[in-house]
């Protein structure tokens, strides 16, 4: 018997069963991507980040846009959960994996929402939100997810 190739299956498993230990909780899928996009008249450039738990998800992204006329910048949040508090016109609160709460002000300066269908307590929503140079802030509320 071999024992030297023994030993390190061993060690090996031996990490393997620490490295999973350590992970993220099951059914949780991080993705990070990042691209620049190069035109005549500038560039635009965006960074993405999603983290996904069994069926729900959150993701932001922030895009810069350099071109002749300056800059502007935009970033974008979307959260699909469950709804855990809705007051109609003024807010609501979704939860994601993990048991995370994200909470979105309808009711705030400068704040345009739409809220498609009925939504209550309990429901499966996507919310998108979106903020950008022209300091107006979009939330939109959709069924499903």
């Amino acid at each position: 018997m071999n024992y030297g190739k023994f030993a390190l299956l061993l060690s090996t498993a031996g990490l393997l069963a620490v490295a999973t230990a350590c992970s993220s909780a099951p059914n949780t899928v991080k993705t990070t991507t990042e691209s620049t996009t190069r035109t005549a008249g500038g560039s635009v450039k965006t960074t993405s980040e999603t983290k996904e738990v069994g069926t729900t998800l959150v993701g932001k992204s922030e895009t810069t846009a350099d071109t002749r006329y300056g800059t502007s910048r935009s970033k974008t949040e979307t959260v699909i959960g469950t709804v855990t508090v809705y007051t109609a016109g003024k807010s609501i609160e979704v939860m994601t994996g993990e048991k995370k709460m994200h909470s979105f002000s309808l009711d705030d300066r400068d704040v345009t929402y739409s809220v498609d269908g009925f939504v209550a307590v309990g429901e499966r929503v996507t919310v998108i939100d979106e903020k950008g140079d022209d300091k107006v802030h979009r939330i939109t509320v959709k069924q499903g997810g």
